[in-house]
């Protein structure tokens, strides 16, 4: 069991955590939404590619509450079960802007990958080009029934 692996008695705190670059994996929103939305088991995926840390940002898990509330039909769904699968991440903290400036979710997760050298699973082509520009290595959906590392071209 990876030392991110959530249990019973951990302390959620990540500032004396340090992150395995190899092995820990930031979700996205959409990531979360891809087992409804595509029926792909996404913690079996991650597995299979060498992934045993879970990850994400309390800006994910807000969207994800955001959306369960607002939208409807197997979108509400998606949202609903994606809120319970990032219960099974580690949380955490998100960098700190400064100036006052608000940062959205996508540039969190750029900064939280860059601070923690950690990979991104997001289907977002977007923000999946934002984080190949910045060298950070991407996990994305691939022929639409499996996740693969998404190389740079």
């Amino acid at each position: 069991m990876s030392a991110l692996s959530k249990t019973e008695s951990d302390d959620f705190s990540s500032s004396a955590v340090v992150y395995d670059s190899a092995s820990d994996i930031l979700i996205d929103t959409n990531g979360f939404m891809i087992p409804v939305q595509f029926g792909i088991d996404i913690f079996s995926e991650l597995k299979r590619l060498g992934f045993t840390g879970f990850l994400t940002i309390q800006a994910v898990v807000s969207e994800l509450q955001k959306l369960s509330q607002t939208v409807s039909g197997s979108d509400r769904i998606a949202a609903r079960v994606a809120l319970r699968l990032s219960q099974q991440c580690r949380l955490l903290d998100a960098p700190e802007p400064g100036n006052g400036v608000r940062m959205y979710a996508d540039d969190i997760i750029i900064e939280s990958a860059l601070q923690h050298s950690v990979s991104v699973l997001t289907n977002d082509a977007g923000l999946r080009q934002k984080l190949m520009k910045r060298g950070i290595q991407v996990v994305s959906m691939r022929q639409m029934k499996r996740l693969g590392i998404i190389n740079q071209k």
